[in-house]
């Protein structure tokens, strides 16, 4: 008769499928204050590694100042950032870390095809606004109203 012991130390992770989640240790350094902090408070080190290297990972927070990156309709940027260029300069600039797709013509935005505003919100980019423009001026020729006497 086989015996069957008792799992000692922590219990496995496992993914959503049941699969044993393979790990590694890693050292990290870090400032002594801020492990007493982490300690004090009950956070897991492990798992707070993890969730911050995950959400770096995914663009959720900024690779500058760690800060939680802000969801605009246009894409993701650091507010923080903007923050501290303008306290140090006066001049205001957007930090844009990552870019979502103009929803017209599915390009994605971009440092030179920025999106377009109006007072109505967010009209797609500046390729769609000029596209839309040609056809606007294409237009202008066009008779206001027919005429059969000609």
């Amino acid at each position: 008769m086989v015996e069957r012991r008792k799992q000692v130390g922590r219990p496995e992770k496992t993914d959503s499928d049941g699969n044993r989640i393979v790990t590694k240790v890693i050292n990290v350094n870090a400032p002594v204050k801020f492990i007493e902090f982490l300690k004090d408070n009950g956070i897991n080190r492990s798992e707070l590694f993890t969730k911050v290297a995950a959400s770096f990972y995914n663009k959720e927070i900024c690779n500058v100042c760690y800060n939680k990156l802000a969801q605009s309709p246009v894409g993701a940027c650091c507010d923080e950032c903007a923050y501290q260029y303008y306290d140090k300069t006066g001049d205001i600039k957007t930090f844009w870390k990552s870019f979502n797709s103009c929803p017209d013509c599915k390009e994605p935005y971009s440092h030179e095809n920025l999106f377009a505003q109006t007072k109505q919100g967010l009209q797609g980019c500046q390729e769609c606004q000029e596209t839309k423009q040609e056809r606007l001026d294409i237009n202008e020729f066009a008779p206001k109203e027919k005429n059969d006497a000609l």
